[in-house]
């Protein structure tokens, strides 16, 4: 019943939605509307013969795509413009203080009809038609090209865009060739709205990175990447995850394959949005994407002075300190985690201290709306008064601080301590939990207000109208376990059953260790070594040659960073020597010699690491670097180009490119140059990071490798919604 109600409900809004925009037909030469010689900066969206009409006309598609219609009409697609109230909230502040024509910067991936229309460079109101658009069918099938650049870098045309004859197989087999063009099915067409950067064409004083799960997800193994340790994965693009197969119903008559059909809701982590449309597929899909997607564990224990790699091995007993890791591992997302929007994404990680009486010994949790006590998984941008900007206001980004946020098959630790109490019942528990909620309770809240303003109850009738579903802000957000696991500390912690990433194999658990333990200050990340010798005995005994080359890739890494650029040579041959060749060896001991600044053969190795990866901008960079420390300028300058044609504006890329010109004494150099000064880190920001540091404690703590957080006595939260549901 619900499938056939959403189905209704989208007929009925799509031909309201043509009806009230623009009446385009579906028959007849599209009557051109824009050209790509037409600035839409500041967005990159060009377009060419294109016709609006039949852009927003989206009703065309329900009676041969009943299936894919219905998924679209509960996606955040469809509500990327401003009938999302956490959307409109955000881009009304923007154009508050920065302008109308500068928001054209949101406009090219949210409202792009508004974009092309011109609408955007004017108030928007309620009754603006295009406001209740989102991103139509036709912005992804009709887009012909895609760059690299992100900021909506793609260009549209309706050209192509004939209605067949449902009786008529020639019309129907023409129509899908021309709505499936190439960018269609790539991350490249993805990653022209879902990477980003803000600088002096909206306001801001600097250049500054946005968003990047394109090229997150290029710098992984799951894009083909070459990673610094043995990963076991399947190339993947971003429709494989976020467009699974499911079956199809009798009325999607054109766009099933073997009965199935790709969903198009494109789950991820909305789960505030998803929970209030009409498809409950949605959010089972979204909470489906989140839940498993961080691993968490435990790592070394430390009491008093004594070390242990295992919970389950710890000796202690009472008023001593203890200190443990809590290790979190992205093992199968495509990109860093969490992804998106990451400095206003809401994931945080809770743990539990008690005693085998059930006595609460400590915790780390949040009370009531203040995150303050809990680590959070998210990147830090900063105003120009050196403090966490939280509500994503764009406008007032000044420098970034930090991120930590989780990259693909990467591990990171977050270390606890509590002096225990005299007394003490053991064994010790701890639990650790990893939950996720779409928004903070600030944003919510800055939401929510704003949805309560005239304005704001205006688009929320607007919706009703469009026979859309006004989405209410202010309702509790749901919160989603994403990984937990439980272990026990301390005698007769053998008899107990551990849980979560705890209960995997002993050789597992060393070598995340391990992964995590390796992004600790260099002069601590000998701490590594004693998980990678117990993992190495246990590889041995099981004769297993895989596992015994991933400690032996580990072990390269760790002397790679501490300079020991032979033994990490001969660490690197050994796992080569176990299970042939593969590029991570190439990767690791170009990062040797990199490290000693052996530059020749580093740039031997990472040729190779090119070779195996041609779309990795991360590789080409590291090629580019090493030729330039060569002096081998030409060689330089076309490493340079060529991870520049993936990653324009990545400041490593453009410098090796502009000192290459400048060595060269090439008549671009100069150009190159300004280029490059532009896209570089703000030179004020050391100074921020050091003033937010001083005036807030989770600049001191969070922006360290591994932060260090203080079990506190258990206080009653304030808001029992916290807990997932």
């Amino acid at each position: 019943m619900r499938g056939s109600h959403v189905s209704r409900h989208m007929a009925r809004w799509l031909s309201l939605m043509t009806l009230l925009v623009l009446g385009g037909c579906s028959g007849g030469a599209p009557e051109p509307l824009r050209s790509s010689g037409l600035s839409l900066a500041p967005s990159l969206v060009e377009a060419v013969e294109l016709d609006l009409g039949r852009l927003a006309k989206t009703d065309d598609c329900v009676s041969c795509h009943a299936d894919v219609a219905s998924h679209w009409a509960s996606s955040v697609h469809a509500y990327a413009s401003f009938d999302n109230p956490w959307y409109r909230a955000s881009v009304d502040e923007f154009r508050k203080e920065r302008g109308e024509h500068e928001s054209r910067f949101c406009a090219g991936c949210h409202d792009p009809l508004l974009l092309l229309s011109g609408d955007i460079d004017n108030e928007i109101s309620a009754d603006d038609d295009l406001a209740y658009a989102g991103v139509t069918c036709l912005v992804c099938h009709g887009t012909e090209t895609t760059r690299p650049d992100g900021n909506g870098s793609f260009t549209l045309t309706t050209r192509s865009a004939l209605i067949p004859d449902p009786a008529d197989p020639s019309e129907i087999a023409a129509h899908r060739d021309m709505l499936t063009m190439e960018p269609l099915r790539t991350a490249e067409l993805c990653g022209s709205c879902h990477r980003s950067f803000s600088g002096p064409d909206i306001g801001n004083e600097h250049h500054l990175p946005g968003i990047d799960d394109l090229g997150d997800w290029a710098s992984s193994a799951y894009g083909g990447a070459v990673q610094d340790h043995l990963v076991s994965a399947e190339q993947e693009t971003c429709q494989g995850c976020h467009m699974p197969a499911e079956p199809a119903s009798a009325g999607e008559m054109a766009g099933a394959r073997d009965g199935e059909v790709r969903a198009h809701r494109w789950a991820a982590s909305h789960t505030a949005l998803a929970a209030q449309l009409p498809d409950g597929s949605y959010a089972e899909q979204a909470r489906r994407q989140l839940e498993g997607a961080v691993l968490v564990d435990f790592g070394p224990v430390r009491v008093n002075q004594r070390r242990y790699l295992l919970p389950r091995e710890a000796r202690l007993k009472g008023a001593e300190s203890l200190v443990f890791d809590v290790l979190l591992e992205n093992g199968r997302v495509g990109h860093r985690f969490p992804g998106g929007v990451r400095d206003l994404q809401d994931t945080w990680v809770e743990v539990t201290l008690q005693d085998a009486d059930g006595r609460v010994l400590g915790v780390s949790k949040r009370r009531g709306d203040d995150d303050g006590h809990v680590f959070s998984l998210r990147a830090t941008m900063l105003d120009a008064s050196a403090n966490p900007e939280r509500l994503h206001r764009v406008d007032r980004f000044a420098a970034p601080a930090f991120d930590r946020t989780l990259g693909a098959h990467d591990a990171r630790a977050v270390r606890y301590s509590v002096t225990m109490p005299r007394k003490v019942a053991l064994p010790l528990r701890i639990d650790a939990r990893v939950l996720h909620r779409k928004h903070s309770a600030a944003f919510q809240a800055f939401a929510c207000k704003a949805s309560r303003t005239e304005r704001g109850l205006e688009f929320a009738n607007g919706a009703v109208l469009h026979d859309k579903i006004a989405i209410d802000p202010c309702v509790d957000e749901p919160v989603t376990l994403v990984g937990s696991a439980t272990a026990w500390l301390g005698r007769g912690a053998r008899d107990e059953k551990t849980a979560g990433g705890a209960a995997r194999a002993d050789f597992d658990r060393f070598l995340t260790q391990a992964r995590a333990l390796l992004h600790a200050k260099q002069e601590q990340v000998h701490i590594a070594k004693p998980s990678l010798e117990r993992a190495q005995r246990l590889a041995s005994n099981a004769d297993s040659p895989r596992m015994l080359a991933s400690v032996w890739v580990l072990r390269a890494r760790l002397a790679a960073l501490q300079g020991q650029a032979e033994r990490a040579i001969a660490f690197s041959r050994r796992a080569e020597a176990l299970v042939g060749h593969n590029p991570v060896f190439d990767r690791v001991r170009g990062d040797a010699f990199a490290r000693v600044w052996r530059w020749k053969e580093a740039a031997e190795a990472y040729r190779r690491v090119v070779d195996a990866a041609p779309r990795d901008p991360g590789a080409w960079r590291n090629l580019a670097r090493a030729y330039g420390s060569m002096s081998d300028d030409e060689r330089a300058l076309r490493a340079a180009e060529a991870g520049l044609a993936l990653a324009p504006r990545d400041e490593s890329l453009l410098r090796s490119r502009a000192l290459a010109l400048g060595s060269l004494d090439h008549p671009a150099a100069g150009e190159a140059r300004q280029e490059w000064l532009s896209r570089r880190a703000p030179d004020q920001q050391p100074a921020l990071l050091a003033s937010c540091e001083q005036a807030h404690e989770s600049c001191r703590r969070d922006r360290q490798p591994i932060p260090h957080y203080t079990l506190t006595p258990p206080i009653k939260l304030f808001h029992a919604s916290m807990d997932p549901r």
